[in-house]
């Protein structure tokens, strides 16, 4: 959809399976999009979930900075992601093929959008097993409850952004 870095890479974990998130400075999204996109300022999107359990968040997970990224997380995917942290993605570049890998009953593509702190990085996310390290449930609990990274509807990019 959008080019950016890879901000995770996620190798048969559950929920999401083998999934690949991809990281837009919301600086090098165009000045035009960007205006027609009207983000939200920062602001919880959701209330935590009190029965989750959630170690402490990673030391050092996100750097020092008041810029935001958009986050493009594509789980499900059929095989691992043939994709290293940091490495450059261009806009329209094959990501994986659909599958059902993770929480996924039959193949399909799940897309999950999120503002968030400029350069996170994920080593690895899962939760709801109990083979997932405290790492990865932190890390998922600072994807998805936290109220550090904001939901955004994938829809709105795709009618907005040239």
């Amino acid at each position: 959809m959008l080019a950016g870095h890879v901000a995770a890479v996620i190798v048969d974990r559950f929920p999401y399976g083998n999934a690949l998130m991809i990281e837009t400075p919301l600086s090098e999204l165009p000045p035009d999009g960007l205006a027609q996109l009207a983000f939200p300022a920062r602001a919880p999107t959701m209330a935590p979930n009190p029965a989750l359990t959630c170690p402490a968040p990673e030391a050092g997970l996100f750097p020092e900075t008041s810029e935001r990224s958009l986050y493009v997380l594509y789980a499900h995917l059929q095989a691992a992601p043939d994709f290293s942290l940091d490495e450059a993605i261009a806009c329209g570049a094959e990501l994986g093929k659909i599958g059902q890998s993770g929480n996924a009953l039959h193949p399909h593509l799940h897309v999950e959008v999120r503002l968030g702190p400029a350069g996170a990085r994920f080593t690895g996310m899962a939760h709801y097993v109990a083979n997932a390290s405290a790492q990865e449930m932190s890390n998922y609990c600072t994807w998805r409850v936290r109220n550090i990274f904001q939901l955004v509807d994938p829809v709105v990019l795709l009618q907005r952004l040239p």
